[in-house]
């Protein structure tokens, strides 16, 4: 751990890259002991506090294990960062696949209940906090995302519902949903998914917007969230890049424009 202020422990899912792994390093610094979860992470401990470990939020048997791995932890579980979520193909309704959305379903809606439900014990017991990452589609939809938006929409209506059922306990409830955000130089994960690795695609989506939302962006925004006093809770936080204005609203700068900056 970077100071020594001892924020407890906080678990986040869907850990092993972009605003998973951005959340890790920058809760670590702010005082949390950490453990990131996500499938491709191996069960590890490093010095510095962070740990990692191995999880399918598909898989209640995953789920357990992890759930003891939290329970023998020196720290007590404060926080939950419900990250872990998959992208849909971009086809529309007409063309999607049923399967598909299915599979979405069970991992951005279900696996957030499945892990709501195996970590509020511990977090009502030491006053924690459950942030889950939604998106400004689970308001406004746009086409050739049906699938990926509606889980959202599940996503708004299940931490607003929680909210509602956790009233008069201590444990806080925030969304946090951000915009248009570019992982990395090839897109990330998100939109290498959703175009199947193609890179005109990715990089059509992208065109001309100055400074799309990074990783870091959103990890000093849960961070911020999860810091604030016991009493204040952040409903939800809607987060957009500058020139974003709206879901459909997005200013793109010409290629002379872009040339000057």
């Amino acid at each position: 751990m970077s100071n020594n202020i001892s924020r407890g422990l906080a678990l986040v899912t869907g850990g092993s890259a972009g605003i998973g792994a951005a959340t890790a390093e920058t809760l670590t610094a702010t005082g949390y002991s950490v453990i990131a979860a996500a499938r491709r992470l191996p069960n590890s401990t490093d010095p510095d506090g962070t740990s990692t470990h191995n999880l399918d939020v598909g898989s209640t048997a995953s789920i357990d294990r992890l759930a003891r791995t939290v329970a023998d932890h020196p720290q007590p579980l404060t926080l939950l960062v419900a990250n872990a979520g998959i992208p849909c193909t971009a086809a529309t309704i007409a063309d999607s696949d049923p399967d598909e959305w299915r599979t979405i379903y069970d991992t951005n809606v279900v696996g957030v209940v499945r892990c709501i439900k195996a970590f509020l014990p511990d977090l009502t017991r030491n006053h924690g906090h459950i942030i889950v990452i939604g998106s400004t589609v689970g308001r406004v939809a746009y086409e050739r995302g049906a699938a990926y938006a509606a889980s959202k929409h599940a996503v708004a209506a299940l931490i607003s519902t929680l909210r509602l059922e956790l009233n008069g306990t201590p444990v806080r409830v925030s969304e946090i949903a951000p915009g248009m955000m570019r992982g990395n130089a090839q897109g990330g994960e998100f939109m290498q998914r959703r175009f199947g690795g193609d890179r005109d695609a990715i990089d059509a989506v992208y065109a001309g917007v100055p400074e799309p939302l990074t990783p870091a962006d959103i990890a000093d925004c849960i961070s911020w969230v999860a810091t604030r006093p016991p009493h204040v809770d952040i409903d939800l936080l809607e987060v957009r890049p500058l020139a974003q204005a709206a879901q459909h609203k997005v200013h793109r700068l010409t290629t002379a424009e872009a040339s000057t900056r």
